[in-house]
């Protein structure tokens, strides 16, 4: 059985078949963004809570509240206004720790679904991800042994850094759900202070929870 796999993922255009769907599920599920607001600098996270606090709701004009939603991504934020209000203000009031799990929430936007201002994991991850890891260790596993039963030991190295490589891929996966669907549960239940007023001073640090000169 795998060997006939193995045959067919040597054929051009099945392997380019598998590739396209493997990076259009990719392109949609895991979404990454590399420049989120916590890798921002802090003139730059001053700017974006500064421009969140003096924002009102998105409104029922589309073209505002697309507006809207380019000026949250420039700053790295979620483009949904409720969810990017709550994950700064949890920020501010939680330790710093939770800092690597609230990026995976702004970097992986397509590990989840919002609804009302908060994040729900999608349930397949559960029995996906540890599907994925069986796959790769009998597919795997499989041409290990036959390169060592047959004393070759090239295609065993060859079969072992494929391993390797596609290991690390799955544990950066699996790490970012994990991150992702552990913090979900602590924002969801997070109730933030209300946020339809205007600041008259420019001190933004309490909000972020540091000091600025």
């Amino acid at each position: 059985m795998i060997a006939v796999i193995k045959d067919l993922f040597s054929i051009p255009v099945v392997s380019a078949v598998v590739l396209t769907i493997i990076g259009a599920i990719t392109k949609k599920y895991i979404q990454f963004h590399r420049r989120d607001f916590f890798s921002r600098s802090s003139s730059e996270q001053i700017k974006a809570v500064e421009w969140l606090r003096t924002s009102s709701a998105p409104t029922s004009d589309p073209l505002a509240k697309a507006e809207q939603q380019f000026c949250l991504q420039s700053f790295g934020l979620h483009k949904d206004r409720d969810l990017s209000y709550k994950i700064i203000c949890f920020y501010s009031e939680h330790a710093q720790s939770l800092i690597p799990s609230l990026k995976a929430v702004l970097r992986y936007q397509g590990m989840y679904t919002i609804a009302d201002g908060n994040i729900y994991p999608h349930k397949f991850h559960k029995w996906l991800i540890p599907f994925v890891l069986i796959c790769l260790l009998l597919f795997i596993g499989s041409e290990i042994y036959r390169g060592s039963s047959q004393s070759d030991g090239i295609e065993m190295l060859k079969s072992l850094f494929v391993f390797v490589v596609a290991f690390i891929v799955w544990c950066w996966v699996a790490v970012c759900a994990l991150k992702v669907s552990s913090i979900s549960k602590k924002l969801n239940s997070y109730i933030p202070p209300a946020s339809g007023f205007k600041s008259s001073t420019y001190d933004f640090s309490s909000i972020l929870n540091n000091r600025y000169p």
